[in-house]
C-alpha cells in the first residue's frame, strides 16, 4: 500500500475503482436528474411533417406571377391533415399546421390583405419561405444523445419530442454516508459539554445526492468497533462507503481496524494535500471505501475532489476535474510540498476574465467558507506561496451556479 501519495495519484486510484452501475428503464417523467445508460436515436423525422412556421397563407409561388389575388379554398389548423393545394389557389394556415402538398411557401398574414374569399399579397416570397421541412433538424434513426448525458428538463423535452416514452438510465450509485465520533449529536439537539452537532452526515449526504448518488443513511457510528461493525452490516447493499472521521491515528480511530477484519484492501492512507491529508481509500469486497477526515471542511473538500468524480464515473459521466484559469486577487498562505485547495469566491471582470479571492478564514474547521465560497483554487504542491496576481486553476463546486 502507498501510504502517502500525491493528489494526482490519489485521483487516478479512486477513479480506477469505479464500477458502472446497472442500467434500468424508467418512465420519461422520472428521468430528470438521471444519466442515460445508452445512446438515444430519433424515432421518426423532426419535424415529422412540413409545417408552417407562422400564421399566414400557403401558396404555389408560380401562381403569384401576374396575379392580383388568389382565391382562398380553406383554412388549415394544427392537428389537421389538409388535402393538396389546388393550382391557382391559396389556403389560410396556422402556425404548426401541416403545409398542404403542392405549396412551396407560406406568406405571413402581415404581408397579405384578405378581401372576402380572396387574398392579395405584397410580394412574391422565396422558395420554402416560412416552412419547417420534415426532418429539417433530425432524421429518423439519427443520433440524438450519447450515453452519459445528464437528463435535464431541456433534455427531457427533447426526449419527449423524439418519442422516448421510457429511458434507459444508470441506476444511481448507493452511497453510504457514515459520520463517526462519540462527540456527535443530532442537529436538533443542544450539544452538551464536549459535544458538537453532526454536520458531516447531512452535508456529505447532500453532496452525494447533488453528485447523482442515492444516499444510504446518513449513519452515526460511535468510536467503538461494535458500533462501526453494526453500521457496516446496515450498509451491505451500498455501492460506495464514505466514512467521515475515525481514519487518523488516534486510539479511538477504529474504522481501519474494523474494515481490516472484514478484508478491506487499502490503496493509500495519506495524500499530500491541505485540507484533508489523512484521507484513506481502498475497497471492501470490490466496493470503494473512502475514509474522509472528520473536520467538516476537509470532508467536504475531499468529497468534491475524489468522491464526486468517483460517482460520476459510476454513472458514465465525464470525471473532470473541470477547471478554469483564474487570477488570484489576494495572497493565500500555503505549506510547501502540499497541494492546497483554497476556498474562494469568484467573479468576472469587464473583459470576462475570471478572478478569485479567499472566502474568509481557511481553517479546516471553518464551515462558513463552504457556504460563502464558489469553489476551490488549486495551489500546486511545488509552490511555497500563492501571491496576489498568480494564475490558479479554479474548480467550481458541483452545486454552485456557473459564472
Amino acid at each position: 500500500m502507498d501510504t502517502f501519495v500525491s493528489v494526482e495519484h490519489a485521483r487516478r486510484v479512486v477513479l480506477a475503482a469505479a464500477r458502472p452501475t446497472a442500467a434500468e428503464t424508467v418512465p420519461l417523467r422520472d428521468a430528470v436528474g438521471q444519466t442515460l445508460a445508452a445512446p438515444v436515436v430519433a424515432r421518426g423525422d423532426q419535424p415529422p411533417f412540413d409545417a408552417s412556421a407562422m400564421d399566414g397563407f400557403a401558396v404555389r409561388r408560380p401562381d403569384l406571377a401576374g396575379a392580383a389575388s388568389l382565391p382562398l379554398v380553406g383554412t388549415v389548423h394544427a392537428g389537421e391533415a389538409p388535402p393538396p393545394l389546388p393550382p391557382g389557389a391559396a389556403v389560410a394556415i396556422m402556425t404548426g399546421a401541416p403545409v398542404p402538398a403542392g405549396a412551396d411557401a407560406v406568406i405571413p398574414v402581415e404581408r397579405a390583405t384578405r378581401d372576402g374569399d380572396r387574398v392579395r399579397f405584397d410580394a412574391t416570397p422565396e422558395a420554402g419561405a416560412n416552412i419547417r421541412w420534415a426532418g429539417e433538424w433530425l432524421r429518423d434513426r439519427s443520433p440524438v444523445l450519447d450515453a452519459g448525458t445528464l437528463v435535464t428538463p431541456g433534455v427531457l423535452g427533447l426526449l419527449a419530442s423524439v418519442g422516448a416514452a421510457t429511458v434507459e438510465v444508470r441506476r444511481r450509485p448507493r452511497v453510504a454516508v457514515i459520520a463517526t465520533g462519540d462527540e456527535l449529536v443530532d442537529v436538533a439537539e443542544a450539544p452538551g459539554p464536549g459535544l458538537i452537532r453532526d454536520s458531516n452526515g447531512p452535508g456529505l449526504a447532500a453532496q452525494a445526492e447533488a453528485a447523482g448518488g442515492a444516499v444510504v443513511g446518513p449513519f452515526v457510528a460511535r468510536d467503538t468497533a461494535p458500533a462501526i461493525a453494526r453500521v457496516l452490516d446496515a450498509t451491505a447493499e451500498a455501492d460506495v462507503l464514505v466514512f467521515a472521521g475515525g481514519v487518523s491515528m488516534g486510539e479511538r480511530d477504529l474504522v481501519r481496524t474494523v474494515l481490516d477484519e472484514r478484508g478491506a484492501e487499502w490503496a493509500f492512507w495519506k495524500v499530500r494535500q491541505r485540507p484533508g491529508k489523512p484521507l484513506a481509500f481502498g475497497t471492501l469486497g470490490g466496493r470503494p471505501v473512502v475514509g474522509l477526515p472528520g473536520n467538516p471542511v476537509s470532508a467536504a473538500v475531499c468529497f468534491e475532489v475524489y468522491v464526486r468524480p468517483l460517482l460520476r464515473a459510476c454513472l458514465g459521466r465525464p470525471t473532470g476535474p473541470a477547471t478554469e484559469p483564474a487570477t488570484l486577487d489576494a495572497p493565500l498562505s500555503k505549506p510547501a510540498g502540499l497541494h492546497t485547495f483554497a476556498r474562494v469566491t469568484a467573479r468576472r471582470d469587464a473583459d470576462g476574465r475570471l478572478h478569485v479571492a479567499p472566502a474568509g478564514a481557511q481553517g479546516s474547521h471553518v464551515a462558513l467558507s463552504l457556504a460563502v465560497s464558489d469553489g476551490l483554487a488549486h495551489l500546486p504542491s511545488r509552490w511555497a506561496e500563492a501571491p496576489s496576481g498568480a494564475e490558479v486553476a479554479f474548480e467550481r463546486w458541483g452545486w454552485a451556479p456557473a459564472l
